[in-house]
């Protein structure tokens, strides 16, 4: 039986992976939804989307830009997104939605975040609509970009680059999850049968690391054999992406 997958932001990094593994599965029909040439505003565009698919990876979000653009990019278009699953007749479309540690925080990105999550767990309990969120940290790997997706990318760009590394809190310890880790979660989360409806996924790792000793491992990766020295899956990981860099 052939199970129908939408995924919003599948030209960023993680939709890039997720579509990228997707397509690898057997029985699985992908739909994308991204700009330019679908947006989450128009109304018409998301209820044709949604009408379609068994099953809804929202990666797309904002966490840059002025502060209404960032509320309208996570907040406004989840809404529409999920309105439309609702509306939906017959039967009910699953919700995959990633969000981030950083609702922890009081960015606005963050904050924007955050109500998105009470907002689905308010229409997945009040409709019975199953959603899973998945609260991502720090999420590194192949094709993340400089000075946007991640730290490491930055730290890895600089190094390949020959360019000065400047750092702060070097002693601070950051957990770290490894793209194609995260992909393998959400896959697995993509044929899950829940009982309850709702589901909050906090999505940890064991990969922890001073931003001084991530810096120290970057620059040995531009030694001879670097590769010959890794010590565990961690240090191969960021390895590759500093290949990529």
């Amino acid at each position: 039986m052939e199970i129908k997958i939408g995924v919003t932001g599948s030209s960023g990094f993680i939709g890039k992976h997720l579509v990228s593994a997707l397509r690898g599965r057997k029985n699985v029909k992908i739909s994308c939804f991204d700009l330019p040439k679908n947006n989450l505003f128009d109304l018409n565009s998301v209820r044709k989307f949604v009408a379609i698919q068994d099953i809804i990876v929202h990666a797309a979000a904002v966490n840059r830009g002025s502060d209404s653009e960032i509320i309208a990019g996570n907040v406004i278009a989840t809404y529409n997104l999920i309105s439309a699953a609702i509306k939906r007749s017959g039967k009910k479309t699953k919700l995959i939605f990633l969000s981030s540690t950083q609702v922890k925080t009081d960015t606005v990105y963050g904050l924007s975040k955050k109500l998105a999550e009470i907002m689905l767990q308010d229409f997945s309990r009040k409709h019975k609509t199953p959603i899973t969120i998945f609260r991502l940290t720090n999420i590194f790997g192949e094709g993340c970009r400089p000075f946007y997706n991640s730290v490491v990318a930055t730290f890895c760009h600089q190094v390949a680059n020959g360019k000065k590394l400047t750092i702060s809190n070097s002693g601070q310890k950051i957990k770290f999850i490894y793209i194609r880790d995260a992909v393998k979660l959400i896959l697995k989360e993509i044929s899950v049968q829940r009982k309850q409806p709702f589901c909050l996924k906090r999505v940890s790792s064991s990969n922890i690391i001073t931003v001084r000793d991530l810096v120290r491992l970057i620059k040995s990766f531009k030694k001879p054999k670097a590769s010959q020295r890794l010590k565990s899956k961690f240090h191969q990981d960021l390895y590759h992406t500093y290949l990529k860099q």
